[in-house]
């Protein structure tokens, strides 16, 4: 934990107006951190402190997203185990956001034993919860970007994110319901209007995504082994859906057997302030 609350003003507010969260995206762990990821922690760290000096409990979460084909494949080429190469990396960007002074609470890395086993129990949860079946993927698959792409989403026959070769794969894997949920995130979005901020996003998501039709989610891997292993089909590993993204909760204590954390319960029960607060 780094914690700099100390500083000029921030614990002569008052502290009365109830707690607010915040975290940044986790760096990805492949390689050294960019001026993005500072330019994010910079930015993020000016909204955490001043949101103390108003008077809120702040939690200020970062971290590293750890796991994946792409780490697999540079921890090979560097001649060390995958954990070895993100402890190093993780090491440098956490050194960094230190360097920065930035107020973080908790630095968080998806390799933490507990998050780990949390995302075991998130992923069975949903399992037999129906919301997760076996099936296969298929299509054009771009190894850096790690991802699937249908023939008309490449561009000029390449991967459209990075631009380099794509290949023809097939996969088992797991999948994610997501579908099933399009209404309900439609119902919310339209009835919470400040749920999704700026308004350009919201719309983004909108008429991007939610309005022509969820496809269901990828959320397993068999092509590589450096990931949280499926522990009732260890042949799989959870993919970055249900390992990275969970972080936000199991950050602040997410329990998915219901023994979730009081500051958990807390955040989840409360409604951050609009920008005009």
């Amino acid at each position: 934990m780094h914690r700099n609350g100390d500083l000029k003003g921030e614990n002569n507010m008052p502290q009365n107006k109830g707690p607010f969260y915040m975290t940044t995206a986790i760096a990805y762990t492949s390689g050294k951190p960019h001026i993005g990821n500072t330019y994010e922690i910079v930015l993020a760290d000016s909204i955490a402190r001043f949101r103390r000096q108003e008077g809120y409990d702040v939690r200020f979460q970062t971290g590293t997203d750890e796991h994946g084909q792409k780490i697999e494949l540079k921890a090979e080429e560097a001649g060390v185990t995958p954990k070895e190469f993100v402890d190093d990396v993780s090491g440098e960007i956490k050194r960094i956001w230190d360097l920065m002074n930035t107020s973080y609470d908790k630095f968080i890395r998806t390799t933490d034993a507990d998050h780990e086993k949390q995302v075991q129990k998130i992923f069975k949860k949903l399992y037999d919860k129906g919301d997760i079946y076996k099936g296969h993927y298929e299509g054009m698959y771009c190894t850096p970007c790690e991802s699937f792409f249908t023939a008309s989403q490449l561009v000029d026959g390449k991967c459209p994110d990075c631009g380099r070769p794509v290949q023809p794969a097939k996969e088992e894997a797991y999948f994610f319901r997501m579908s099933k949920y399009a209404q309900r995130l439609i119902d919310h979005i339209n009835s919470h209007p400040e749920f999704i901020q700026p308004v350009s996003r919201k719309n983004e998501m909108m008429n991007n995504f939610l309005l022509p039709g969820l496809q269901d989610l990828c959320v397993s891997r068999t092509s590589f082994k450096w990931g949280i292993p499926v522990d009732f089909d260890e042949k799989h590993v959870v993919y970055v859906w249900l390992d990275a993204l969970t972080n936000y909760i199991t950050g602040i204590g997410y329990d998915a057997e219901g023994n979730s954390s009081e500051q958990y319960k807390n955040c989840l029960l409360y409604t951050s302030p609009s920008p005009r607060d």
